[in-house]
């Protein structure tokens, strides 16, 4: 064998045109990448050792056979060969040993391994090349070995394609296949937990997982520390006692689908025992403010009194319906915006000043819009609320009107320049339910844009993480 790789060494030396002593001289470490290719393009199992016995190259048909790639070896075949493959080595003679290998696929295979020399044209040591072959195999030809690997790369590469974890161990608990969804999932080097504990491998994704109370409930859900994933691990049954295998899946957004099916599930009895409600509150302010028509027609000299009471009477009723989806149609002659906000300002500005938040206005002359007032109040209520809270103490919020005369809208631009949104957030704000406020609902905004949206407006958010953020509301003009 060794003679054979020598003289192919020689011809392709020969036809590139470079001389074996001048390319060995060139440097202080021998060059062995031409070696590496001439190795990898042949059909029988070999390995390359410099002279202090430490593995410097795997072909690639060995490496196939264990159930790995170059790309899995990164480089270090000697760790990889001394701590991985190699199971057990036996010198049988000054250059022959008697060794078990082991598979990625949970077993050993045993070979017959001869070490020679490769040398140069002049006789000069390169390296050692050691030659493997089968002992006691039914594999008896390559043609035999190739359909071997294609059964087993076939069946293992469909394991690998599942995005489910998949861990097998052996009686020992240690760890004898690892798939790469579970690499993935548990953030784990292939070769950091081959043949290691099971049990500690687990414990180094998060202390709290235990291997023992996965084996007793056959199913547990952990919470992995500082990643905001939930991972479940389920003993799955191998029908094999020597093996026992383990199925890993992240169930993050399971979990959240589930608690947002939840908390739908309580809103939707909350806003059932809202409508109960509201049709209470209905009918008494209605007998109220009968009782209050009646006392004004007795007492004519406080009417504007009574006019006062009965319009507040009437916006009750408006906010409440209103909160249940049910909006009464804008009136006809539109609203004045600016004169609108100027009003509301004094409610949000007594807020502002007690956190000692400057407000500056810029209210520019608009059309009149499409709105009603009462739902215009608690979309501005909304945003400044939130500027408040990005805020804290101190800082500004600025509030501008203008009127875009290419999309026929008026806009209402709101910036703070409080902490701002990151991007991720940023893309769920709309969503109904979701928050990132201790006491929030997650109701807010979403119902903001519900209000505009039926009046033919929108809200769109602009925010950076640091900087601060813009809400600008749209409305429609009065028809």
């Amino acid at each position: 064998m060794s003679k054979y790789i020598n003289v192919a060494l020689k011809l392709i030396l020969k036809k590139r045109g470079i001389i074996m002593d001048k390319m060995i001289r060139s440097s202080k470490e021998p060059n062995y990448d031409w070696i590496f290719d001439l190795v990898d393009g042949l059909k029988s199992f070999t390995i390359l050792k410099n002279f202090d016995g430490e593995v410097i190259y795997i072909n690639k048909v060995l490496l196939r056979l264990l159930g790995f790639n170059h790309d899995d070896i990164g480089g270090n075949y000697d760790f990889f060969f001394k701590n991985f493959f190699l199971n057990e080595a036996k010198k049988v003679n000054e250059n022959i040993y008697d060794i078990t290998l082991n598979s990625r696929y949970g077993f050993t295979l045993r070979f017959k391994m001869v070490d020679n020399f490769l040398n140069s044209d002049d006789g000069r040591k390169l390296c050692i090349i050691s030659t493997l072959n089968f002992v006691k195999s039914e594999l008896d030809s390559m043609r035999d070995v190739n359909a071997y690997l294609d059964l087993l790369y076939n069946r293992f590469k469909l394991v690998d394609m599942v995005d489910t974890g998949i861990l097998l161990m052996d009686k020992r608990r240690r760890i004898e296949y690892i798939n790469k969804a579970a690499c993935q999932l548990m953030c784990l080097d292939y070769k950091k937990a081959y043949r290691k504990d099971a049990g500690k491998v687990l414990k180094s994704l998060d202390e709290r997982i235990d291997f023992d109370e996965i084996v007793s409930n056959k199913i547990v859900v952990y919470n992995i520390k500082d990643s905001g994933r939930f991972l479940s691990m389920e003993v799955a049954d191998t029908y094999d006692d020597n093996f026992l295998c383990i199925i890993v899946k992240d169930v993050t957004e399971k979990l959240k689908f589930g608690e947002i099916i939840e908390r739908s599930e309580k809103f939707n009895l909350m806003g059932s025992l809202a409508v109960s409600l509201i049709h209470e509150i209905k009918n008494s302010i209605t007998s109220i403010k009968g009782f209050l028509q009646l006392m004004q027609l007795k007492d004519k000299a406080n009417a504007s009194f009574f006019d006062t009471i009965i319009s507040e009477s009437d916006r009750i009723i408006d906010l409440v319906m209103s909160y249940l989806g049910v909006v009464r149609n804008s009136p006809d002659e539109g609203i004045d915006l600016n004169e609108l906000i100027e009003k509301y300002m004094i409610l949000i500005e007594a807020e502002a000043k007690h956190r000692q938040i400057e407000i500056v206005r810029k209210l520019r002359k608009v059309p009149m819009v499409k709105i009603d007032n009462n739902q215009l109040k608690q979309v501005l209520l909304n945003v400044f609320q939130n500027s408040f809270q990005a805020i804290g103490t101190g800082g500004k919020i600025w509030i501008t009107t203008r009127f875009n005369s290419y999309t026929n809208r008026v806009i209402i631009k709101i910036a703070d320049n409080g902490g701002g949104i990151d991007r991720e957030t940023l893309k769920k704000v709309m969503v109904p339910l979701f928050t990132t406020k201790k006491d929030g609902t997650g109701l807010g905004l979403s119902i903001c844009k519900n209000i505009l949206n039926k009046y033919g407006g929108d809200l769109k958010i602009f925010s950076k993480k640091g900087t601060g953020t813009i809400v600008d509301i749209y409305l429609e003009l009065k028809n």
